[in-house]
């Protein structure tokens, strides 16, 4: 009788591997609780980047260059490194040493506008203007003083006065800046204030303005148009001509004064954009801004067409004040802010960490209140 066959021996199965290979990341996400978020989101990055297709890196580190008290910093388009260190407005030489221009400067941040050759700078107390080409003559003024009345009439008679004329004086002080089309654009307070057509150093005091029901608090430009932050909302203004324009509110969130940047334009359209093949044939060149709201990061294109790119995923913790700057370094194209909460931090607590809190008072009768408190970057509690 012939052996049956035999089943071939068990070979032990290989065991799957249990590692989860991680290799593109999305950022920070505070919007949902920490169980929820996905593999690609973080809860927590410290000291780290996100590169343009989603790699981490360590945070280079950093290294003191100089000393001093420095503020308010603006990059020329030659390259000059403008500064004011110390109350005063200088020079940042590429050797880190300083070259003063003009002293006596106060804390006030300054804004800046470049027109050519020519550095316009304001603020709430000092304003000025730098030949770029001539440095030499140190700080100008800006604008005539005092005021002149100007006609059309160049020969005035007693029969033929200086009839239909404008009464031109120096731009105000101002925490905004922008240039548009051949005129200077200053915001103080609630308004807008515009140079001469070509004449940057007078403003039609009679007509050159616009008013808006809030502190404005931006001044960004684009192509055809100006976004005007305030502390309420966001308007783009655009038209044929200084006299024709068109206002259109196009967000309903603060503006963060300072958090003002200017960028090419695919990296403020993520329709544009794609982080695995970078940009896209056939994208225009074209400046577009990015800033702070109080709803979130936000960027503003051509027509009045803005985006908030983190709405959905990272709430920001309240702020009043901000400086920014943008970079591209090492395959990062990075959006730089440090905020002012106008607070004193009282605790080592994260932006993002809930404290649940039971307080129970007395005073006739026991009284028992329950709170729940989401941290910014500060918080603090007065309790009578």
């Amino acid at each position: 009788m012939a052996r049956p066959p035999q089943p071939p021996p068990q070979q032990d199965q290989p065991q799957p591997d249990p590692s989860i290979t991680m290799n593109k990341w999305t950022g920070l996400k505070n919007t949902v609780d920490a169980e929820r978020l996905t593999q690609e989101e973080l809860e927590i990055a410290i000291n780290v980047d996100i590169d343009d297709v989603g790699q981490l890196h360590r945070r280079r580190g950093r290294r003191k260059v100089a000393d001093g008290n420095f503020s308010s910093a603006y990059t020329t388009n030659g390259g000059l490194f403008i500064a004011i260190k110390d109350g005063s407005l200088g020079l940042v030489n590429r050797d880190f040493t300083f070259r003063a221009l003009a002293s006596g400067f106060t804390a006030d941040p300054l804004a800046y506008v470049e027109v050519g050759p020519v550095l316009y700078f304001s603020s709430r107390t000092r304003a000025g203007k730098i030949d770029t080409d001539n440095l030499g003559a140190g700080v100008l003024s800006w604008g005539s003083n005092p005021d002149i009345w100007f006609s059309p009439v160049v020969n005035p008679t007693a029969t033929l006065p200086p009839v239909r004329g404008k009464l031109l004086g120096k731009p105000p002080l101002a925490t905004c800046l922008g240039y548009y089309n051949g005129r200077v654009y200053l915001a103080q307070d609630r308004v807008v204030w515009f140079t001469e057509l070509f004449l940057y150093d007078f403003v039609d005091k009679t007509k050159n303005y616009w008013f808006f029901e809030a502190p404005v608090t931006m001044i960004g430009v684009v192509t055809d148009g100006i976004y005007v932050g305030t502390t309420e909302g966001l308007y783009f203004i655009t038209g044929p001509n200084i006299k024709e324009v068109k206002r259109t509110r196009v967000g309903d969130s603060g503006v963060i004064p300072g958090s003002l940047v200017y960028v090419p334009q695919e990296l403020a359209n993520p329709g544009l954009f794609d982080m695995a093949v970078g940009r896209r044939q056939g994208t225009d060149v074209k400046v577009s801004i990015m800033f702070l709201t109080t709803a979130g990061f936000c960027g503003g294109q051509d027509g009045g067409v803005t985006y908030n790119f983190t709405e959905d995923k990272f709430i920001f913790p309240d702020a009043v004040q901000a400086v920014a700057g943008f970079r591209r370094q090492g395959g990062i194209n990075q959006y730089l802010a440090i905020t002012n909460s106008e607070g004193t931090p009282v605790s080592d607590a994260r932006i993002g960490d809930h404290l649940d809190v039971t307080l129970i008072r007395g005073g006739g009768r026991w009284c028992t209140i329950q709170q729940g408190v989401e941290f910014g970057d500060s918080a603090s509690a007065v309790i009578a």
